[in-house]
């Protein structure tokens, strides 16, 4: 196995890059598909087909998007069986309530708090998704997780 599948839906090239130091700091073995606007992710969550090899196993997605925001993409992967049961983390730079918790009204299962800092970023973004990937293992192993 190649690591745990993430997809990645951010508009920002910097942070991608953090996030996959972030994954890195944390030794998680990842593979990445990455798409930068609502609209394109929102064609690929509609391709997904139940059981085939390309279905993330984790979805990581930024609450501000051009053209649209994260809970667009959570209602359409809700309603898309290969996605509707995967793992789902909305990241923002936002304290609002009202983000989180319409991410979370909307599937998210954790939703994680971009720090400015990068020490910051590195642990609170890496740390929730070594959660996330830990998780997805247990899972996979046919085991508890936590």
């Amino acid at each position: 196995m190649s690591g745990v599948h993430i997809l990645v839906i951010e508009d920002n090239p910097g942070d991608v890059r953090l996030i996959q130091e972030a994954l890195r700091s944390q030794t998680v073995s990842f593979r990445m598909t990455h798409y930068d606007t609502a609209d394109r992710a929102l064609k690929a969550v509609h391709r997904y087909q139940p059981g085939a090899a390309d279905v993330p196993d984790i979805m990581l997605v930024d609450f501000n998007l051009p053209a649209g925001n994260a809970t667009d993409i959570l209602i359409a992967a809700a309603k898309n069986p290969a996605l509707a049961r995967i793992k789902k983390a909305v990241m923002t730079s936002s304290v609002a309530p009202k983000d989180r918790d319409q991410a979370i009204l909307h599937g998210a299962d954790c939703f994680i708090f971009k720090p400015a800092d990068l020490d910051g970023f590195l642990n609170e973004v890496g740390g929730a998704l070594r959660t996330l990937c830990d998780e997805v293992s247990a899972l996979s192993a046919g085991r508890p997780s936590g």
